[in-house]
Order: C-alpha cells, then sequence, then structure tokens
C-alpha cells in the first residue's frame, strides 16, 4: 500500500484507466435500461453485470490499494466478487449473440455446457485462493500458487473468448454469403447497397474483434510481467470495452438481419406480383 501511494505515474495511470471504466459502465447501463423496452434474457442481465463489474471491481481496488479500506478480509473478498460479475458474464455475452446468427442447437448447448463448466471451475478457485492469499496469512506459499492460478484462469478466459469470436466471425461469414445469394434478383439497384451493407457488418466485425484480442494480449503481457497494481487497473478498463464493442457490434448486426427480412419480404412480394 505504502508502495503505491509514493508511485505518482503509476497512482496517476490507476486513476485514468478507472475514470474510462467507470465512463464505459456507466454508458452501457445506460445503454441497456433505457433502449431495451423488456429487461430480461441472457445477454441483457450478462452485459449489466458485466457493467457493474466493470464499475465497481475498480473501486474496491482502489480502496484496497491506497489503505482507505484497511480491512482486508472485507474488502479482498469484494474485489474478488466483482472480477466474477466483471469477467465471467463476457463470455455469456459472446454466446448469446450466437443465436441470432446460428440455428445448431446441439452445438450451442455444447458449448452452453463447456461455458457452464469454466465459470464454475475457474471462478469458483480464484475467488478462494485470492482471498486466502491476500486477505489472510494462512499459508505463505499461497502467495505464489494465486500469482500462478491468476495466470492460468485469465489464459482462460482469453482462450474461451478468442474462440467464441471466431465462431460468431464464421458464422456471421456464412449469413453474409446467404444475404447476397437472396439479394441476387435484380428487384431494384438498392440490392448492390445492401450487400454492401452486409459486407461492411462482417468487416466491421473483423476489425473490432482485433481491437480485443489486441487488448487482451497487451492485459496478458501485464499479467505476466507481474505489474500487479497497473492490471488491476488496467483490467476493468479493458473489459468495459469489450462489453462497448460486443454492445456495438450486436446493435448493427440486429439492424442487418431486420434490413434482410424487409429485403426478402420485399423479393418475395414482387415474385408474386410478376
Amino acid at each position: 500500500m505504502d508502495a503505491i501511494k509514493k508511485d505518482l505515474p503509476m497512482s496517476m495511470t490507476m486513476a485514468a484507466f478507472t475514470g474510462i471504466s467507470w465512463y464505459i459502465g456507466v454508458e452501457i447501463n445506460f445503454s441497456l435500461f433505457i433502449l431495451f423496452k423488456r429487461w430480461r434474457g441472457l445477454y441483457f442481465w450478462s452485459c449489466a453485470l458485466g457493467s457493474w463489474g466493470v464499475i465497481l471491481q475498480p473501486l474496491f481496488i482502489i480502496l484496497a490499494d491506497f489503505g482507505i479500506w484497511s480491512n482486508l478480509k472485507a474488502s479482498v473478498p469484494m474485489i474478488y466478487l466483482t472480477w466474477l460479475i466483471m469477467v465471467v458474464p463476457q463470455s455469456w455475452v459472446l454466446f448469446s449473440r450466437l443465436h441470432l446468427i446460428m440455428q445448431k442447437q446441439r452445438l450451442l448447448r455444447y458449448i452452453g455446457g463447456i461455458l457452464l463448466f469454466t465459470s464454475i471451475a475457474f471462478s469458483v478457485p480464484t475467488m478462494i485462493v485470492g482471498s486466502l492469499a491476500q486477505a489472510m496469512t494462512v499459508n505463505p506459499s499461497l502467495q505464489h500458487i494465486n500469482l500462478l492460478w491468476d495466470r492460468v484462469q485469465l489464459t482462460v478466459f482469453f482462450v474461451q473468448e478468442t474462440l467464441l469470436s471466431a465462431l460468431y466471425i464464421y458464422e456471421t461469414r456464412k449469413y453474409v454469403r446467404t444475404a447476397s445469394l437472396l439479394n441476387k434478383p435484380p428487384v431494384t439497384h438498392s440490392f448492390t447497397n445492401i450487400d454492401a451493407s452486409n459486407n461492411g457488418v462482417f468487416w466491421h466485425l473483423i476489425y473490432m474483434n482485433l481491437l480485443v484480442i489486441i487488448l487482451d494480449i497487451a492485459l496478458l503481457g501485464i499479467q505476466y510481467a507481474n505489474l500487479f497494481y497497473l492490471q488491476g487497473a488496467f483490467k476493468p478498463c479493458v473489459y468495459g470495452i469489450k462489453l462497448k464493442v460486443e454492445f456495438v457490434v450486436l446493435n448493427r448486426l440486429v439492424k442487418s438481419i431486420q434490413t434482410q427480412q424487409e429485403n426478402f419480404h420485399l423479393i418475395i412480394k414482387v415474385e408474386n406480383w410478376g
């Protein structure tokens, strides 16, 4: 605690990342509760929980790191609880949007089962070992075990989220190709614009996921470099940006699907008229 108080550059960096996290978290909350007419569903509550974690995680970290909340037996478990609601819902956000473009129910159930397993198997030990290692002096070797386990769980969630994003990109590419085939009948010149829009959605998805992967790699590097205070402030910022990206990507995909459905109905009407 004394070390971070004397390190002004690190303290300012933590403050900057915390401010970004809070801004993104509050913005996502406003977007969710204003734009969504019905406050229910896996996607809605995964985003809501994740955004609350993005807001609360850096708050409790600052309170503990700067000695404002000196009772570690209370503050450390709260840090790990907010870590849980920040990290775990991210994979479920990625999973929930797959339902829009993926019709293979058996594969979706299989993926859901894997996510349920990793959500429990890698979050419960993280919370228990982390709380014991940082809040109590039960066993001095727990500090080393906790450091290794943090790297393991961070890597697992990174790989899991990257694979989900890759699957989403693959399924979106199939959707774009199908949409292009549906738009082949030369009803009006606007179909070329729709094809361009579909391709735009696909490339937008690619660029956004590349950004997320770069941020995750940076977070992994900070974690493996043992920059404890920096990664504590940087992680909520990264997860906030990832949530914001997912929100933007999903909104664009929904608009694209709605446009495609309207276009399909237009084709049917013209063919029936002809």
